[in-house]
């Protein structure tokens, strides 16, 4: 059988692979029972030498017989992957021709292969095959800056329990902004918190997660529109701190803040003309504006609730605001950027706007 972990998250993929070797080979057995390949290929002769060393495995009964598992770690030349070790046309051709013949010539009994890969193909042949005759498992994607704190307090309501610990819901927001979402390092880092608390089922406080996690996670120009959609001159702040150093954001961070007041001016006046009952709208497709159209799902609720803090006149007179903004920083081009941006978006932020 072939197991097929793939996606960005190393930590669930070495997991899922860890519960099939468990499963497959007694820990008594793993010296003859257990191969695992380094499959981070860097050149075709290195593509081409894994690719028969692993055939071989495959095909060979185990030392002692029984059940046996070959492990290819980090391939990066399945469907879609990128990279010289997979463009020159001798290691595209042994691909090929080793996925193939897995489709073809079945495994001996009590054999399987297991792959952790950062990408596959869904569309290919072979990650057709796998889902069909084997088990594929999605082990993370690719996330957008607005993805990540959703995607981290999911990875953290589904690790918290086994960590012993209890958070309550803003204590939970308060980690996942720090943390992110690669499960392996929330792990390590619930797993310092249960030190620092020091007891099963302790609650851990916001001053707990301050004072023992580390923030790992960066700021993205889109952290600046998450500010301005919680209206919190704070995270501002926080968010021009950590963009400051890198001169190069500043412009896309316009951008982007431009882009979300447009939605949110688009929002707003459609809160007031009652275009949205509960969550959904209450508009034909054909006469609902394109950029309304297009926020759908929880993207749509985050902004709804982001333009609820505003009344329109606020938000128009922010965007006139964020549009000499522009103006300033094109003119401006000797003078640091963030010393332009941060005053403005605290005053968009700010209570004291009323009219534009």
């Amino acid at each position: 059988m072939v197991y097929l972990f793939v996606g960005t998250d190393d930590y669930l993929k070495s997991e899922g692979a860890k519960r099939v070797i468990d499963a497959r080979v007694p820990k008594a057995d793993r010296d003859f029972g257990l191969e695992t390949f380094d499959a981070a290929c860097d050149t075709c002769d290195e593509v081409l030498s894994l690719l028969d060393r692993a055939g071989e495995a495959l095909y060979t009964a185990s030392f002692f017989g029984g059940g046996k598992v070959v492990w290819l770690r980090d391939a990066n030349f399945l469907p879609g992957a990128k990279g010289r070790a997979v463009e020159a046309q001798a290691a595209k051709e042994a691909v090929a021709a080793f996925l193939e013949g897995l489709q073809r010539d079945p495994l001996p009994e009590g054999h399987h292969l297991v792959i952790t890969a950062n990408t596959c193909l869904k569309t290919s042949r072979f990650y057709k095959w796998v889902a069909k005759e084997g088990k594929v498992e999605e082990c993370g994607t690719e996330l957008r800056s607005w993805q990540l704190e959703k995607a981290a307090l999911e990875r953290l309501d589904a690790l918290l329990p086994a960590s012993g610990l209890r958070m309550a819901p803003q204590v939970k927001t308060a980690f996942a902004q720090r943390v992110g979402a690669d499960t392996r390092t929330i792990v390590s880092e619930l797993e310092k918190l249960r030190t620092y608390v020091g007891e099963a089922g302790g609650e851990v406080t916001e001053r707990d997660v301050e004072a023992v996690v580390c923030a790992t996670v960066g700021a993205e120009p889109f952290d600046l529109s998450n500010a301005l959609l919680a209206r919190a001159p704070l995270q501002v702040a926080k968010a021009v701190a950590l963009l400051r150093a890198d001169r190069n954001a500043a412009f896309p961070a316009v951008a982007a803040v431009l882009n979300t007041l447009n939605d949110l001016c688009c929002l707003r006046d459609a809160l007031d003309q009652g275009w949205l009952v509960g969550g959904r709208w209450d508009l034909p497709a054909d006469r609902l504006p394109a950029r309304l159209a297009r926020l759908q799902g929880w993207a749509l609720s985050k902004q709804v609730e982001g333009a609820k803090r505003y009344t329109l006149n606020e938000l128009r007179a922010a965007r006139h605001y964020a549009i000499e903004m522009r103006f300033r920083l094109v003119d401006s081009t000797s003078q640091d950027p963030w010393a332009i941006i941060e005053p403005t978006l605290l005053r968009i932020v700010s209570r004291a706007v009323r009219r534009a």
